[in-house]
């Protein structure tokens, strides 16, 4: 299920095949608070090149969840 805001018309079964699109999807979907598939590995992956996009709250939020959980 997409969100009511999702302003773009993505089919059901699409994935990220690229890290671009990985880090597109991840800095739309937490801006817009569905963390639906998002785990903790692709979220590490790719939170370096994506936090200065995140709204500041998120990223203070995110920032925390991945420095402060034990492997």
């Amino acid at each position: 299920m997409q969100p009511w805001n999702w302003d773009y018309d993505l089919p059901d079964d699409w994935q990220p095949a690229t890290d671009s699109e990985w880090e597109w999807y991840l800095v739309r979907k937490i801006n817009y608070n569905d963390l639906t598939g998002i785990t903790q590995d692709i979220l590490k992956r790719h939170f370096p090149t994506i936090n200065r996009e995140l709204d500041p709250g998120k990223r203070a939020l995110f920032t925390y969840y991945l420095e402060h959980t034990k492997p």
